[in-house]
């Protein structure tokens, strides 16, 4: 049992790969919500599957020519729970497209400049 869930998940995963690639070859605007995969080995690991997610739930719902990520509002239950998923892992994909050069010059500007004191 162990080995048949095993090898449907790396299926899943490999599904999910192709969906993804594709989407990311064929520039479709729903990628561009995603952001740019960052540099570096573990942050863009961490954004591929984020991204993987996304493209795993638009596969399995049926999304297409959709211009957002996550398409029209969920219709069933499971498809409620799925989005919510879905949702949080486009949020993972986008965070990781932040890069830490474009937060610093604020942390340092707000130090710079404290806040007067009564």
């Amino acid at each position: 049992m162990r080995q048949a869930l095993d090898e449907r998940r790396e299926l899943i995963a490999a599904r999910a790969d192709a969906v993804l690639r594709s989407a990311l070859t064929d520039a479709e605007p729903w990628t561009a919500d995603l952001g740019k995969a960052p540099r570096g080995e573990k942050p863009k690991a961490a954004w591929w599957r984020a991204a993987r997610t996304v493209a795993a739930y638009r596969d399995r719902y049926g999304i297409t020519n959709d211009r957002t990520p996550l398409g029209p509002s969920p219709e069933s239950t499971s498809q409620k729970i799925d989005v919510i998923r879905a949702r949080a892992a486009l949020n993972r994909a986008q965070a990781a497209t932040i890069e830490p050069t474009k937060i610093e010059p604020a942390r340092q500007s707000a130090a710079a400049h404290p806040a007067p004191t009564l």
